[in-house]
């Protein structure tokens, strides 16, 4: 067989380091997440019920029916009373992943089970993009290899961002956002390239639907990219003009999200009414003892990265370099943002740097420090692994630092796995048994730690043998608590949301022509069932929805057109409010609830021909709670209608509707007079009405919901639209810059061709 057959350049390749890198993360993929693939239902996990059921796969679900349905998902019309499904970025309707997931499942396929292997998918990809990043960084394949796997499959990106998808899925791309800025300044010909690949990275993870983390990312790329402009002598416009090049291409390729989305949160209850109390939500300082060892019981533990990760990070910032600095001073200001409140740091931010000040939950900084963690490892596992040349003092010095840096790791596991014991003995407590438990694993795992680095002190071991070996070590440390933490339970039905027992009786419209009050019952499932709920789940409500929950609640029911209502056991009814009592069920936290049907609710659409003007949201709101006011018949605006109304209903008045799409209603209407057609459906942004062929304005009616003034006359067709300017404009930004982006990609990739050429 000559050497250039094929057979043997298929074997050089099976030989090549990154491919066998890349294959072994591909197998280490497989062994974590092997029991949400396996086909044994006893042995199959799912994630456990919580955030990832309730928050996360209902809306994945709307999306993927409605896709295959040949629709673009806009509106949705059972979470909240109706809000704007695409300008909410936690649902991540553009993004490509999703896109990508939706149609590998097929129309029939996407369940519970399609939406694991999406967000399992993104920890394999996660641990390529930062084997990329550190292989171009560090240079040594098993080095990156390492700092890969504490990257992907550390306590951080296996803990609750796993339950949470947009957090995960949008910090992800950070290795590819800092790979592009390296390789801008690394090499010339990849200074646009190079701008470009960290720009659409940066896009991508906008669209994954976490602002909070993309602007995290964003904010440690200018870092990185100042350091290492200032570490290659590169001008200050140069910085400047990368930066503007990653930023402008990343906002570019999201205008599609970014647009509706900011409009959405301007006009959402959580930007107008959340503050620093509400904000400052972080770590307690104790919970960074998860750096030493994790929390026992299978609790998450997103500060863990390992014994190797943590001592290799340790030994890498006792060796004096700048870049081992710069990622130390990354570890530090990000546990200290992390701590939120508990830090007078956050304040800092809090007041100072643009876009903090916007979210919660603080403690999402951490995955900054991850990042850190991985490439400080990566640079002292390369530099353990170099060939002997330890003669410098310095290097001899470092040496002695970090032997004395595991050792003193294992002493204090060793101290701590005392202490528990004898409190084991005196108490008794399975606590500590617990905890005792996950101290041991750790002392192990220190001790085989010490044992390798004193075989490699001893000259003995070849270098990619030890290499190997340590990578073993970070990952049966890592795979131990994170394959088995609460994330993953049995998969069982109680595991599974099931149906709630309200079905028996309440039917799931085809058309919707009457909202739930699922509160008590539904518990914001309305979504994952499509039955329209007045409540919901998600963190942005329409401030205007929200406020009308300050009027009586039977006036609430009245404007939203609520015929079902579940109540909490021992809750009254509103006096005056007709109704039968239909059964009494239990939820899905085991608390009983009645269910009862409004004998009279108020029609979806309906005529009324007298009106308040009250000039204001508050004031309207004020008129409304007023018992005498009979918002059956006398409707509440903002603003002066338009067209006159007789005061009185007329004896003939017709209402025909249904629904073509959740964003589009046809209606025929029939009045003697001129009237205000009324719709139980949020006035946002972008509904449109159209009264025989003609554009008439929408009128703010009862305090933020949809009124349409009607002229009388027979069988009018009147239609009522939602399509949004955000996302049309964002849409064409998005679509031009992606041109842009594949155009440059071509022209550089025919230079590159050209260059090889020559």
């Amino acid at each position: 067989m000559t050497a250039s057959s094929p057979l043997s350049r298929l074997r050089r390749w099976l030989t090549q380091p990154d491919l066998l890198a890349v294959l072994t993360l591909a197998l280490l993929w497989g062994l974590f997440f092997w029991r949400l693939l396996t086909p044994e239902p006893a042995d199959r996990v799912l994630f456990q019920p919580g955030d990832f059921t309730l928050h996360y796969f209902p809306f994945a679900d709307y999306m993927a029916d409605r896709v295959w349905q040949g629709q673009l998902p806009l509106w949705n019309p059972y979470n909240h009373a109706g809000d704007p499904f695409a300008a909410n970025v936690q649902w991540a309707t553009w993004y490509p992943a999703r896109w990508l997931a939706i149609a590998l499942a097929g129309p029939a396929g996407w369940r519970i089970e399609a939406f694991q292997i999406e967000v399992a998918a993104h920890c394999a990809l996660a641990s390529l993009l930062a084997y990329a990043f550190l292989r171009v960084l560090v240079g040594r394949p098993v080095a990156a290899l390492a700092g890969s796997v504490i990257f992907a499959y550390g306590g951080y990106l296996t803990g609750y961002p796993m339950l949470q998808p947009n957090i995960g899925e949008a910090i992800v791309w950070l290795p590819l956002v800092l790979l592009g800025l390296h390789l801008s300044l690394l090499d010339a010909r990849w200074r646009v390239a190079g701008g470009l690949l960290a720009g659409v990275a940066f896009g991508l993870s906008i669209l994954a639907g976490h602002p909070q983390t993309t602007l995290q990312m964003g904010y440690l790329a200018l870092a990185y990219l100042i350091f290492a402009g200032w570490r290659r002598r590169a001008a200050w416009w140069a910085i400047l003009a990368r930066a503007g090049l990653m930023f402008g291409v990343g906002a570019g390729l999201a205008a599609i999200q970014l647009l509706p989305g900011l409009e959405f949160a301007r006009l959402s209850y959580r930007v107008q009414a959340y503050h620093y109390a509400d904000k400052a939500h972080g770590f307690a300082p104790a919970e960074f003892l998860q750096l030493m060892w994790p929390p026992p019981g299978g609790l998450r533990s997103p500060l863990y990265v390992g014994v190797a990760g943590l001592a290799l990070a340790a030994g890498a910032l006792l060796r004096r370099r700048a870049e081992h600095a710069f990622w130390g001073g990354v570890i530090g200001v990000s546990m200290l943002l992390a701590l939120g409140g508990n830090s007078i740091v956050y304040d800092f931010f809090y007041l100072l740097a643009p876009g903090i000040s916007m979210f919660r939950s603080q403690e999402r900084a951490i995955a900054l420090a991850v990042m850190a963690v991985s490439v400080l490892a990566a640079y002292q596992l390369d530099w353990l692994l170099s060939p002997p040349s330890m003669a410098a003092d310095a290097d001899r010095r470092a040496e002695r630092r970090f032997a004395w840096l595991v050792r003193g790791h294992l002493i204090v596991a060793g101290l701590a796995l005392a202490v528990l014991a004898v409190a084991a003995l005196m108490q008794g407590h399975s606590a500590v048994g617990a905890a005792a438990n996950v101290v041991t694993f750790v002392a192990l795992m220190s001790l085989l730690l010490n044992a390798w680095y004193a075989w490699l002190r001893a000259g003995s071991a070849s270098l990619r043998g030890a290499g190997t070996l340590l990578v073993a070590l970070v990952v049966v440390d890592l795979f131990t608590f994170g394959a088995r933490s609460e994330n993953f339970v049995p998969d069982t039905p109680a595991s599974r949301v099931q149906p709630p027992p309200l079905l028996e009786y309440v039917p799931v419209p085809d058309e919707i022509a009457w909202r739930i009050d699922g509160a008590a019952g539904l518990e914001g499932y309305g979504t994952l069932f499509r039955l329209p709920d007045i409540y919901g789940t998600g963190p942005l409500v329409l401030d205007s929805v929200e406020r009308l929950r300050q009027i009586p609640v039977d006036r609430f029911w009245e404007v939203l057109a609520v015929r079902y209502v579940t109540l909490a056991e021992g809750v009254p009814m509103p006096e005056g409010v007709p109704f039968e009592l239909v059964a009494m069920y239990t939820n899905y936290s085991g608390q009983p609830y009645i269910l009862v049907e409004l004998t009279d609710p108020r029609p979806w659409v309906h005529l009324i021909y007298d009106y308040r003007s009250s000039g204001g949201a508050e004031f309207a709101r004020q008129i409304m709670a007023d018992p005498s006011i009979d918002l059956r018949e006398v409707a509440v605006t903002r603003d002066p209608l338009p067209i006159d109304l007789p005061g009185e209903r007329p004896a003939d008045s017709r209402v025909a509707f249904r629904w073509v799409t959740p964003e589009r209603l046809e209606m025929t209407v029939s009045t003697r007079e001129n009237a205000l057609l009324t719709v139980a459906m949020p006035n946002y942004p972008g509904w449109r009405a159209v009264v025989n062929g003609k554009r008439v304005p929408v009128v703010d009616t009862y305090a933020g919901l949809i009124g349409i003034p009607i002229a009388a006359g027979e069988d009018q067709a009147v239609r009522l639209e939602f399509a949004p300017q955000t996302v049309m404009v964002g849409g064409a930004v998005s679509v031009a810059t992606l041109l842009g982006v594949g155009i440059a990609a071509v022209a550089f990739a025919a230079r590159r061709r050209g260059a090889l050429g020559a």
